[in-house]
């Protein structure tokens, strides 16, 4: 194998290396920011009422990117000028932005250009650099480098309306050696990406809500650890108007839902079965921390049921085979989100049973021969970074890419049986309990926005009943 070698002095910690050799075929990103600032963050913890750890003063750094491949020159951003030329920099995540040693970036570009190499349809300014470690216990070692594989090629597998690409990178930042990542498309508006229209809107159902600044909004069945955030407009852009008219249609929407209404004359049925069916098939255990994008291609506030709501894609695998063998993943059921009383009707377990029909047969088949070919495509330029990686961050990156995909092909096969044993819950489309409960079993009662509530004196409405043995059932007060 070609290498290309270079003087590096890393310090992580207490761990040097001097003179690596990095894989030439593997893409390499150098990047140098102006006058050698280092990107920073500082750890900040939710205020009471609110939920989780994230960062703040993540500013962006300005700098020049030179992307590199067999010694090649794939990309160049010049340096620095507003709008012209050059790109910034800063550390991105919540938890992760906060608690790993290698650090996630976000990227934006002067000019748009295609990291990938796919065509000029997928030239964007906004990229993402993602850290190879992800712990989770059901992993060998309790890590993996390879979930977002897994979840990328489960989205493509069951058909989502867009899949996030990537591909694996080194990068060097200051001329210090900063790991492997995944360099990955960024969530946001874009012709290969969400491409809605500038009327349209993509928000985020989000728990860190309370670090954005105030630029945030919350409607009025949302549960109170949550807000709705912007990915466009941009948070910076949005007017008052703006958030009005989105704020209105959130609201209707979430009445609707409430109240046992035509929820198919605001939200696409089949985009939200497809979204929850992916989390099951992955068998997701993180439902707070699980990003909730929802988006309208376009919206007119005088018509606003011309154009209806999407959901995807699906975001944040750290958790994936996580939940336990034989019950659904965690934002099939839980109550602080829109699924539980969705699936109490009729008209949406249709929908899910659909969209499992038309995928389920062959699943593990189609997925393994995925896992497969990602084996014969990646494994060795891969495990040549990933024990470089391993030197600057040690235990991150001792396990071979092909060890780790057997491992998730494995995972698969278990969570697709899971999950086909699970659907037979559906079988009967008159499953849905409308009448009042019972008092035995019960475990508490809940709005659909996650409220427990006083089951003496409720107004009318759809609530769910979460039961001791864990089933849940819709009550309809009338």
């Amino acid at each position: 194998m070609k290498k290309v070698c270079f003087l590096l002095f890393v310090i992580a910690e207490a761990f040097v290396v001097s003179a690596q050799e990095l894989p030439a075929d593997m893409p390499l990103i150098d990047i140098t920011t102006d006058g050698g600032v280092e990107p920073t963050c500082r750890v900040v913890s939710a205020p009471e009422g609110c939920i989780g750890t994230s960062i703040a003063d993540n500013d962006y750094v300005t700098g020049r990117m030179v992307m590199t491949l067999n010694g090649d020159t794939l990309y160049d951003s010049g340096e620095y000028e507003k709008s012209v030329s050059g790109m910034r920099i800063k550390i991105r995540g919540n938890s992760t932005g906060a608690y790993l040693n290698q650090h996630p970036y976000k990227i934006k570009l002067s000019k748009k250009h295609d990291l990938l190499g796919l065509g000029n349809e997928f030239k964007h300014k906004e990229w993402l650099l993602l850290s190879m470690y992800t712990w989770n216990v059901k992993m060998t070692k309790e890590y993996s480098n390879v979930l977002n594989v897994a979840a990328l090629l489960a989205l493509d597998a069951l058909g989502a309306e867009w899949t996030p690409r990537y591909d694996f990178v080194n990068v060097v930042i200051n001329g210090n050696y900063q790991g492997m990542y995944y360099l990955m498309e960024a969530v946001a508006r874009g012709e290969s990406r969400i491409d809605v229209s500038t009327t349209g809107f993509i928000i985020e159902h989000d728990p860190f809500f309370w670090n954005e600044d105030g630029r945030f909004f919350k409607t009025d069945r949302q549960a109170p650890s949550y807000g709705y955030t912007y990915k466009y407009p941009d948070k910076d852009d949005v007017t008052a108007q703006q958030q009005a008219e989105i704020q209105s249609y959130m609201n209707a929407f979430e009445d609707c839902l409430a109240t046992g209404g035509d929820v198919a004359e605001y939200i696409d049925m089949e985009s939200f079965a497809r979204w929850v069916l992916v989390h099951d098939i992955l068998g997701t255990d993180d439902g707070a921390g699980c990003n909730k994008f929802l988006y309208k291609y376009d919206h007119d506030p005088s018509t606003p049921l011309s154009s209806k709501m999407r959901i995807g894609p699906p975001w944040d695998y750290d958790s994936c085979f996580r939940i336990g063998e034989g019950k659904w993943s965690r934002v099939h059921t839980m109550t602080d989100f829109y699924y539980p009383v969705l699936f109490a009707r009729d008209d949406f377990r249709k929908e899910y049973v659909s969209q499992w029909n038309a995928v389920g047969t062959g699943l593990y088949d189609r997925l393994h021969e995925a896992l497969e070919k990602e084996k014969e495509r990646r494994a060795a330029v891969f495990d040549e970074s990933i024990a470089i990686h391993n030197g600057k961050y040690p235990g991150e990156g001792v396990k071979s890419f092909s060890e780790q995909i057997d491992e998730i092909d494995e995972l698969f096969r278990r969570r697709i049986a899971d999950v086909a044993m699970l659907m037979k819950q559906y079988d009967d489309a008159e499953n849905a309990i409308d009448v009042p409960r019972t008092a035995a079993g019960k475990a508490g009662l809940f709005s659909i926005d996650g409220r427990r509530v006083d089951e003496t004196a409720l107004p009318a409405g759809i609530y769910i009943e979460r039961r001791s043995d864990g089933e849940i059932r819709k009550i309809i007060k009338k």
